[in-house]
């Protein structure tokens, strides 16, 4: 499962391609593709300013590192599924049927395997802030601390936080009871 990040047809814009690689470092496949005709999307064209010194090319070359940080966790995942069956990234309520939030903002919360839940803004450029969902019945540590060094556990749930989603940012947080290989 995954897409063409930046998108496959047309030209794209230096917000869109960054957000789309944060997005597509999640996805088990993703790859930086467009049509011929159209211009190139290359991390390194989009060298500008994001903001403060950040470029457009810094938050997709660490999208990139962030995807490599996690592909043991997907190759295990994925092993064990080709098993058992099941399904990779699920939303949160295929894990927490009684959690009524667990049906909200299905767009910006999904869990990856049993013991990654991924909180992102997937569909809006120019949203710097996200109703991210932490579910009822267990604690969730951030894994990448990626959302600007904020609190390392999140106790039980059910949670509905306003979260920074800048191009950069997301949620990615294992849940109590897992090990996830990295």
């Amino acid at each position: 499962m995954g897409s063409d990040i930046c998108g496959f047809l047309s030209t794209t814009t230096p917000e869109l391609c960054a957000r789309w690689h944060v997005v597509g470092s999640f996805y088990p496949f993703s790859r930086n593709h467009n049509e011929n005709n159209a211009a190139s999307q290359e991390p390194w064209v989009f060298n500008e300013i994001y903001e403060g010194n950040t470029t457009y090319t810094d938050i997709m070359i660490q999208a990139i590192r962030n995807k490599y940080r996690i592909a043991k966790y997907y190759y295990t995942q994925m092993y064990q599924l080709s098993k058992n069956g099941g399904s990779f990234i699920q939303p949160l309520f295929f894990q927490f049927p009684k959690d009524a939030n667990s049906r909200d903002d299905q767009q910006y919360n999904m869990m990856i395997g049993e013991a990654l839940k991924l909180g992102i803004n997937s569909n809006r450029l120019d949203q710097n802030v996200t109703s991210i969902i932490f579910p009822q019945g267990a604690t969730w540590c951030n894994l990448f601390k990626s959302n600007n060094g904020s609190e390392n556990c999140i106790i039980g749930g059910p949670n509905k936080l306003n979260r920074s989603s800048k191009a950069y940012d997301f949620d990615l947080h294992i849940r109590d009871g897992y090990i996830v290989p990295l």
